[in-house]
């Protein structure tokens, strides 16, 4: 086969691989290939050198096992989606596992999201000379499978927040009005949880892999404001307009809109490209 920037989904359930690959379909720059076995994914590693790998069996536990100790080098980051009430606990150090499940990885977009953080993640700490290959550095290792997986977790806990929001609202209709306001007390501090934790911990991770980049463009800024340093960290990211959209939660056009007034306020000209002058941090 061609050199080529490939993503392997390896499954056993036809179904299953079917839907992966079609929520893979709007991924630009990278071509799927699919497997029904560990045994045909072995054989396919000896060939092409994948970007990410993505496995769903019947027994994860199993399969992941039996995949990384018949394995000597594993350079791809692996996404293990898991079934239905299924717990999947393994690490390796061959390489990065995220976990998530299948059930929310299907029909909402989350799967096409979490693997373009994933592969943004990878190719940041791509060494020039050796394009094709992550670090294998245990440093390198640790905070890249630290980062991407809280990237997963963090679109995990808000789908199931966001389910438990709309559960109690739900509930709200059809009790007193001193239990209502006990419950819409609950929903808000769920929301105050999603807006100050989740950064506190991105952030831990974030300048674990880009040091002093906060702090240089807070000195340089300060006029930014919690919302847009997050925007900036996104970017330096290299995460696109539409992935940005979906973890801040927010419209099209208010990530147009905010990216217009970010660069109001780092007095940039209209056609320079803010992306481009956040990379140079």
């Amino acid at each position: 086969m061609k050199k080529d920037n490939y993503i392997i989904v390896a499954s056993d359930t036809p179904h299953t691989v079917s839907k992966i690959v079609s929520e893979l379909v709007d991924l630009r720059g990278y071509s799927t290939v699919t497997v029904n076995s560990i045994k045909l994914l072995k054989e396919f590693l000896h060939t092409i050198t994948p970007k990410l790998i993505i496995l769903n069996f019947k027994n994860n536990n199993i399969e992941i096992k039996y995949f990384f100790n018949s394995c000597s080098k594993i350079i791809a980051p692996v996404l293990c989606l898991t079934n239905q009430y299924e717990v999947v606990d393994f690490s390796s150090e061959k390489t990065p596992i995220m976990i998530q499940t299948l059930e929310n990885s299907l029909g909402n977009k989350h799967l096409l999201c979490n693997v373009k953080s994933i592969l943004s993640l990878s190719c940041m700490h791509h060494s020039p000379r050796l394009d094709t290959n992550i670090r294998e550095d245990s440093s390198f290792l640790i905070e890249n499978k630290n980062l991407a997986r809280y990237v997963l977790e963090l679109d995990q806990k808000k789908a199931l927040l966001k389910s438990m929001m709309e559960r109690i609202k739900e509930l709200s209709s059809s009790v007193d009005h001193t239990t209502r306001g006990r419950l819409n007390s609950i929903i808000n501090n769920i929301k105050l949880n999603t807006r100050t934790n989740h950064w506190d911990d991105f952030k831990v991770y974030f300048e674990n892999i880009n040091p002093g980049f906060i702090k240089e463009l807070s000195n340089k800024f300060p006029c930014l404001t919690v919302k847009d340093i997050k925007y900036c960290c996104y970017l330096k990211m290299n995460m696109s307009n539409e992935d940005i959209r979906y973890i801040l939660g927010i419209s099209r056009e208010s990530v147009r809109t905010h990216k217009y007034r970010l660069k109001k306020k780092m007095i940039l000209e209209k056609q320079q490209d803010l992306k481009s002058f956040i990379s140079s941090f």
